[in-house]
């Protein structure tokens, strides 16, 4: 059996673009911090001894293969997590851009339209809501009602005694 669901609204779709860029971004900004902290270097027993890290005794040494490894490593980390910023700073504006130029080109009589759905669509709600109210609070009446036959039905016995 299939089943059918509603396309989304632009606007919806809009949104959901929105949040998987700001998701993609907030995501690579965590990649390039830990990129360039070099968080690998800094844990313990990541050294190879079969590598032949030796210490740097002066700027004209060699790195040792498992820091010319990190740092080569944490550099394309880095220059990857940049570029996908920009791509998705690139993406944001270009939504933004998007949002301003619908809005600008929106006629009054389509913004008129939008109000008067939101206005309906509310106006369903505070009645729907409304009923439900009073539904309860006849419930809720009938229940004291009971309440109040029972106490005096078993108060009542006790009485004549």
């Amino acid at each position: 059996m299939e089943q059918i669901e509603a396309d989304a609204t632009p606007g919806e779709q809009w949104m959901q673009q929105l949040n998987a860029t700001c998701n993609r971004l907030s995501t690579q900004y965590l990649n390039l911090m830990r990129a360039a902290s070099s968080i690998s270097a800094l844990e313990e027993g990541r050294h190879d001894p079969r590598a032949g890290g030796t210490m740097m005794n002066s700027f004209s040494d060699p790195p040792p293969p498992p820091l010319a490894a990190d740092v080569a490593l944490s550099s394309l980390q880095c220059l990857t997590a940049t570029e996908n910023i920009t791509v998705a700073c690139s993406q944001i504006l270009t939504s933004i851009r998007t949002l301003r130029l619908s809005l600008l080109l929106m006629d009054s009589d389509t913004m008129e339209a939008e109000e008067c759905l939101q206005v309906e669509y509310a106006q369903k709600r505070t009645t729907e809501t409304l009923q439900e109210i009073a539904k309860l609070e006849q419930t809720l009446f009938e229940l004291t009602k009971q309440q109040e036959q029972i106490s005096t039905t078993v108060v009542a016995p006790n009485q004549q005694v």
